[in-house]
């Protein structure tokens, strides 16, 4: 039996995740505000495709942001 060359794609996932304490009026608001927070402190990684020395690379396909949730922590 001869071998035969295959191209296999693998998705490679990393999650990050952190929480923002946000001032604002109503949740809407400060979804949109953590979630702006967000994507100013990531842009960094945005974009970027992974050498791998001598094997070409690890291509840059999505960065999506969701929200688990927000929490009303008190009145200020």
């Amino acid at each position: 039996m001869d071998k035969k060359l295959y191209s296999v794609k693998i998705e490679f996932a990393v999650w990050y995740d952190r929480i923002f304490d946000v001032e604002a009026y109503d949740e809407l608001e400060a979804e949109v505000k953590a979630r702006e927070m967000a994507k100013e402190q990531t842009l960094d990684l945005a974009y970027v495709d992974l050498p791998v020395e001598n094997d070409g690379a690890w291509t840059y396909g999505d960065q999506d942001y969701s929200t688990a949730y927000v929490e009303l922590e008190g009145d200020l």
